[in-house]
């Protein structure tokens, strides 16, 4: 008999392991979902960020490089108990019309954040305005009992709408006595460490994909890489970093394990962890 088993879920049993897992005072539980996708709760709170369930995006270009290399651990329409979905950017492994429709019809009390100037996609999908609440970079919400903090992304430039409002950010989450920070897709930019660390964070989410000339050419938009992302998690003196944004597509990520030990060799005391699909990390804040 095998002793040897597997850490993470899927399916059904992921959903029930989120829907049952109790959360403490000072404490979330997160589950990665690959790409930039994850699954948040505490405080009763169950939210995700930009979650990409589906193949679709690989089904609109079927002779593109877009073929997950995985399955989807969970699928859209057994999220049944979503409060929240924060949207980072108008990508379709970030902002997936049928991944969020799927949860809107799943999820009867579920609101989705989203930057302003991409309402009127959230609209299209057929979620109504009054489950839409619209941010703009710069800015602190209320959601509940949570407090979030808009960031600005600049994915690879600062793009900014008629109105002057930013379609890509990040998030800074104070939730259940922890501050929870999803960067989106990002590059590094003067003044991003220095907010950064004013908000003293305990999880930092970090893509580390990096960027190439190759890409480019593809009009594929990069991000930090993985030793942008050690330098940002440190500089801000975040206590966890994670790298994501990794997994999903070969041509467009990065080996994980350079992020490891480049974090090992240049910051020995910064905590990290590597999450696989469907794993489930349970934190306590260290400030608690």
């Amino acid at each position: 008999m095998s002793l040897m088993r597997n850490v993470y879920r899927e399916g059904e049993s992921l959903a029930r392991q989120i829907e049952s897992t109790r959360v403490p005072d000072g404490m979330l539980a997160v589950w990665h979902l690959g790409q930039e996708s994850v699954a948040v709760k505490g405080g009763g709170v169950i939210g995700y960020f930009d979650p990409y369930l589906t193949d679709s995006v690989a089904e609109a270009d079927p002779d593109g490089p877009w073929k997950r290399a995985f399955p989807s651990p969970l699928p859209p329409e057994r999220i049944t108990h979503a409060d929240y979905v924060w949207i980072s950017h108008n990508h379709g492994d970030h902002l997936d019309p049928a991944t969020l429709a799927g949860i809107y019809r799943a999820s009867p009390r579920v609101v989705f954040v989203c930057p302003a100037p991409l309402a009127g996609i959230l609209k299209e999908i057929g979620i109504p305005e009054d489950r839409i609440v619209t941010v703009k970079g710069g800015e602190t919400i209320r959601l509940g009992e949570l407090s979030v903090d808009v960031i600005p992304c600049k994915h690879e430039e600062f793009d900014r709408d008629a109105d002057g409002n930013y379609p890509y950010v990040g998030y800074v989450v104070r939730w259940n006595g922890v501050v929870f920070y999803h960067a989106g897709d990002t590059i590094l930019y003067p003044g991003l460490a220095e907010t950064l660390r004013t908000h003293r964070i305990d999880i930092a989410c970090l893509p580390i994909n990096g960027a190439d000339l190759k890409r480019r050419e593809a009009g594929i938009v990069g991000n930090m890489g993985f030793r942008e992302a050690a330098d940002l998690a440190a500089a801000i003196e975040a206590d966890l970093a994670i790298p994501f944004h990794y997994d999903l597509f070969p041509f467009n990520a990065d080996n994980p394990s350079y992020f490891v030990d480049y974090v090992v060799r240049e910051y020995p005391y910064q905590k990290f962890k590597l999450m696989r699909v469907g794993e489930r990390l349970l934190y306590a804040s260290e400030k608690a």
